[in-house]
């Protein structure tokens, strides 16, 4: 075996084939429908309890700003931004869990809780479908 056959054969193994998935562009309306829906409501439920509770306005921002920073990247549909997003709900996850532990718990705590549940997968799934989009995109 030549050289130039060795590094043909290597070079085959290292190309990743991706599969064509069914509807992808079905697919991603959803994903990109759900996460820019859920993510409008828990900057609004958010907000509600942030006022309900009487929370000072200091407090608020610093609970906003964190998601208002990946709005760009949503608006442009940038994967690595929604990927990001992800690990940032995370963290408000484990927040609202603790919330919802605390005596004073309210109903808000629970939506904000599912909110999050239907971010982190929406966004998940809408930035692995992204990525695919791009590839079979400049496939062809």
């Amino acid at each position: 075996m030549t050289d130039s056959e060795h590094s043909a054969e290597v070079h085959a193994a290292e190309v990743k084939v991706f599969k064509a998935i069914p509807r992808l562009r079905k697919k991603l309306t959803i994903a990109r429908w759900l996460t820019r829906g859920s993510y409008a409501l828990l900057l609004v439920t958010l907000l509600a309890n942030g006022l309900l509770s009487a929370t000072p306005l200091s407090l608020m921002i610093f609970t906003l700003v964190p998601l208002a920073i990946f709005i760009p990247g949503l608006r442009r549909e940038h994967y690595k931004s929604l990927s990001l997003l992800c690990f940032v709900t995370l963290l408000y996850f484990m927040v609202t869990v603790s919330n919802l532990f605390a005596p004073n718990a309210n109903l808000l705590d629970a939506v904000e809780l599912v909110l999050l549940v239907i971010l982190f997968g929406a966004a998940m799934m809408f930035s692995r479908w992204k990525q695919y989009s791009l590839y079979q995109e400049d496939q062809s």
